[in-house]
């Protein structure tokens, strides 16, 4: 079974939200490792685009300084590199756009992963999906109990 992450956007209505819900699947990327750039392309990475490119062209200028197989071996090590790490990529680029991971699951492929969210949603076997952003309240997030209220019994909770 694969794993996947849940990812749902910064929206007003818990409605939207749910709509554009967007599901990463855990695991190795083959097209990341054939064709990278049209992997970067598709999933709108700008920055590992150009990373990619300004790392091609270095190693396309040290092609007179080392030989052939080594160049080959340093693209095919980054492109496994790339290819093991793409879902950690998709989910940095979410989560810098404000997007929020509401839930991790294990399916055999996508559509069983999305039967399986929205069934555990309509069951109520998971927390309610936020209609917003926790709100900060003094620096502190407002789904942390304050400094009086009783927590958890863990060993360093604050």
């Amino acid at each position: 079974m694969r794993s996947f992450t849940v990812h749902l956007p910064p929206l007003a209505s818990a409605e939207e939200r749910l709509a554009k819900a967007v599901f990463v699947r855990d695991g190795f990327h083959a097209v990341a490792l054939l064709v990278p750039p049209l992997w970067l392309l598709w999933y709108r990475q700008w920055l590992g685009l150009a990373l990619y490119v300004a790392a091609m062209i270095v190693l396309d200028y040290s092609a007179g300084y080392v030989s052939v197989w080594a160049i080959f071996i340093v693209n095919l090590l980054f492109g496994i590199g790339l290819a093991l790490e793409a879902s950690t990529l998709r989910r940095w680029r979410l989560d810098a756009r404000g997007w929020q991971m509401v839930a991790a699951l294990s399916a055999h492929d996508l559509e069983d992963a999305e039967l399986r969210f929205f069934t555990g949603l309509a069951q109520g076997s998971r927390r309610p999906v936020p209609t917003a952003p926790s709100a900060l309240q003094n620096g502190v997030s407002s789904a942390r109990p304050s400094a009086g209220a009783p927590g958890p019994s863990i060993i360093g909770y604050q």
